[in-house]
């Protein structure tokens, strides 16, 4: 029932002594080391070794072993595919600095356009009578009473670092000024009135 004729028999054993002639052929082999191997290196390596001390020595010995070129590209395109999210992930996060910067401009801009619409900011203090025509006041006004006045009467929630050179000791006119990093400063006036 089955028969082989012998054209076909003699073509299989062409191609078996063809792969038997290229395998043969190959002379050296690249492996990755496992251990030191005096001669050759130490472990980690990739070397050229010839294929039998690699079959009969080195693989048996546990010594090294074969490369597996498909895993070499599998690893190849594995740390190419995490570089391309390493660059994804750094482009993301400059993107939300960008927004997170725009948006606090946006506030700043906000907070100075407000305190520049503020009235005079009114203080009351006592004042010092021991010497006549003295305008020496109890209780200097503060960057935290400056603070406190625009969050309670205006709504407007400054930094205490925001506020500088607060320290009014006497009745009259004065100015605060409240830094707005990079929009510079505004001057707010205070008025410190006796009581």
């Amino acid at each position: 029932m089955f028969s082989i004729s012998r054209s076909s028999f003699s073509t299989v054993s062409r191609s078996a002594t063809h792969v038997v002639k290229r395998w043969k052929s190959q002379k050296s082999i690249e492996v990755t080391l496992r251990a030191n191997v005096q001669g050759l290196g130490k472990p980690g390596d990739v070397v050229n070794v010839a294929v039998g001390r690699m079959r009969n020595q080195l693989y048996p010995m546990r010594l090294a072993n074969y490369i597996d070129k498909n895993a070499q590209h599998f690893k190849e395109a594995t740390i190419a595919g995490e570089n391309v999210l390493q660059q994804i992930q750094e482009i993301n996060k400059a993107q939300q600095q960008a927004v997170k910067k725009e948006q606090r401009i946006v506030h700043l801009q906000d907070l100075r356009n407000r305190l520049q619409a503020l009235p005079p900011l009114v203080f009351s203090r006592a004042v010092n009578e021991v010497l006549p025509g003295s305008k020496t006041i109890f209780g200097s006004v503060l960057a935290e009473d400056v603070i406190k006045e625009l969050k309670e009467k205006h709504g407007i929630v400054v930094d205490k670092v925001a506020v500088q050179g607060t320290k009014i000791k006497s009745v009259g006119d004065s100015w605060a000024r409240v830094d707005l990093a990079d929009l510079g400063t505004v001057e707010l006036k205070v008025v410190v009135e006796r009581r």
